[in-house]
């Protein structure tokens, strides 16, 4: 289904069910934004009952998500049904901080903005503030971002979890096999995954 490119049919058919939308990801967290048809079984309302929330939203996990609030059309139709994957190679905290983030010469005034909006979902528990507040980036300015400040994907970032390293053995003098793995990378490992979170907003189309 990642590969699959929406025919002009397809595109004009506002009843066409999938899961679309964008995921943002650097250092400090990820950010998923997705979009899909509302109602009772359809693709949005799935994902809602599949991933119901255990908590309340805090520093590590967010989800921001109203069945109420729906628009008539997809934003994030050009990356047809796969979740387009942007990777920064610096933290947006870290970039939103640089001095360069207020020359216009080198940072256009809607790459700024499309930054901001980044910084202001994340501080937003409400997903009609979003809506209110025009938080949505453009895919324009999303592939202007991936193409400024991206980086390249890693397994990790493709898949949600570390690629698992191949145990090293060694045989002793006595035939008997001995496990060489290295242990202090599986606890940088572990310690890199505490650190991690994720702010999930949904977006619902009628």
């Amino acid at each position: 289904m990642n590969t699959k490119e929406l025919s002009e049919a397809e595109r004009k058919n506002r009843l066409l069910d999938y899961l679309g939308g964008f995921e943002l990801i650097d250092k400090e967290m990820r950010v998923f934004i997705f979009e899909g048809l509302s109602g009772n079984g359809n693709s949005m309302n799935q994902f809602y009952l599949a991933n119901e929330r255990q908590r309340p939203n805090d520093k590590k996990f967010k989800m921001l998500y109203n069945p109420a609030i729906r628009y008539k059309q997809r934003l994030y139709q050009e990356f047809n049904v796969a979740i387009k994957k942007i990777k920064l190679r610096d933290s947006l905290s870290s970039i939103m901080s640089a001095p360069d983030i207020y020359l216009r010469s080198k940072v256009p005034e809607d790459m700024y903005e499309t930054l901001q909006k980044f910084a202001e979902i994340r501080k937003l528990d409400r997903a009609n503030l979003v809506r209110d507040f025009n938080l949505f980036p453009s895919v324009t300015n999303l592939l202007t971002l991936e193409r400024k400040y991206g980086d390249s994907l890693l397994f990790e970032d493709l898949n949600g979890f570390k690629q698992k390293k191949k145990r090293k053995t060694r045989t002793s003098v006595d035939g008997g096999v001995i496990d060489a793995s290295d242990s202090k990378s599986q606890a940088t490992t572990m310690i890199k995954s505490s650190v991690n979170g994720e702010t999930v907003k949904s977006t619902v189309l009628e």
